[in-house]
């Protein structure tokens, strides 16, 4: 992934040579700037385009770079090819950098994790949240939890650190393809937030960090670091589900927020979150769903999360983790999630249930538009 942060927060753009591949990727920036400019449906469609991760909604309005990158997902984790034509899955994180010791090494764990179902034939768009401290197997990954293939790939070596690990995984125990995938670092998503002059958030109850930071019951404008803590905070009680939560008031904020910003306020902003960028989608195919997706709104747009609770101390390592309910899952995905697939039985799932003693968190979603109201 690209994490090149000089002149990050710069609007002009230098001159570009004749012929050089700089003048090319202009050339595609400006095709995403002919779409913004056409109306407002337009830049709705093209945020629902990566949806999901609160800053996906900004990066995907950039045209999304690197333009035309070779992903290596395999052919056996996409939508059939019989069924692009009406539906596609995206895959979109959030990737933390936290230092371990000197700035060369860092974790790079997916703290953000999303797969969005654009049903283009319907013209809806689901949104299935998974909690980065699922449990996918301690022999599969180190700590066990989904969040760190990103980070150290499997434990067999068998597949590297990186996207496709993630991709994997989420195919052969969610039962869900993976057509295009987009990873924006967190660093991004500070950038973007600040840039905006930050984010108005309404909170129906206090969120106390445990740090002294409290942010009462209201309406607060977070910065990009205020933002960053309220996405990532893990409630000791609740620990995922919570997080989720605070996710969903963030992106409806932040969708509220974009809807009110000129074309050119939105170039610039996706100008200047170009560095924190990696996806395998091309321009093309971009400007393609935006054209299918003009006019769709917020109330369009589900918000789900894997059905579960947490787990204390748990496995080999002794860590929290976010155990799934199957027959929930199954039943999630398929009302939600496979529009054009035959169903998806429990026995068929994959996934890692270590216990079932709740329902509290088996939810059917919330309307993006019910929050952002």
């Amino acid at each position: 992934m690209t994490d090149n942060t000089e002149n990050q927060n710069t609007i002009e753009q230098p001159a570009i040579a004749e012929g050089s591949a700089s003048q090319e990727t202009a050339r595609k920036r400006g095709k995403i700037k002919e779409v913004l400019q056409k109306n407002k449906g337009a830049r709705i469609a093209l945020a629902l385009v990566a949806l999901a991760l609160v800053a996906c909604i900004v990066l995907a309005l950039l045209g999304i770079a690197p333009f035309g990158t070779l992903s290596g997902i395999r052919e056996e984790w996409k939508t059939p090819s019989y069924l692009r034509d009406q539906t596609i899955n995206i895959l979109v994180c959030g990737i933390a950098f936290d230092s371990q010791g000197d700035e060369e090494h860092q974790d790079r764990l997916s703290d953000v994790i999303m797969v969005a179902n654009f049903d283009r034939e319907a013209g809806n768009v689901n949104i299935l949240q998974i909690p980065r401290d699922t449990y996918v197997g301690d022999d599969l990954v180190r700590y066990g939890k989904i969040n760190g293939l990103t980070n150290w790939g499997y434990l067999d070596g068998s597949m590297e650190a990186g996207v496709l690990p993630l991709i994997d995984t989420i195919n052969e125990q969610f039962a869900l393809p993976v057509d295009n995938y987009v990873l924006i670092t967190m660093e991004g998503f500070r950038t973007a937030v600040d840039m905006l002059g930050g984010v108005e958030v309404t909170l129906p109850e206090a969120v106390d960090f445990g740090n002294g930071t409290v942010l009462e019951a209201g309406t607060h404008l977070l910065d990009g670091a205020m933002a960053e803590q309220f996405v990532r905070y893990r409630d000791v009680w609740t620990g995922d589900i919570y997080r989720i939560n605070n996710q969903r008031y963030f992106m409806a904020a932040l969708m509220n927020k974009l809807m009110e910003l000129d074309t050119r306020t939105m170039v610039s902003l996706a100008s200047a979150i170009f560095p924190y960028l990696e996806t395998d989608f091309t321009v093309s195919e971009i400007i393609s769903l935006a054209s299918e997706a003009r006019g769709m709104s917020t109330d369009n747009v589900r918000l789900l999360h894997v059905p579960g609770e947490g787990v204390s101390r748990y496995g080999q390592y002794g860590v929290d983790v976010f155990s799934v309910h199957k027959q929930a899952l199954a039943d999630m995905l398929n009302e939600y999630m496979r529009p054009y697939s035959d169903d998806v039985s429990e026995t068929e799932l994959n996934c890692i249930e270590i216990q079932n003693t709740t329902t509290d968190y088996d939810d059917e979603g919330t309307i993006l538009g019910e929050i952002a109201s």
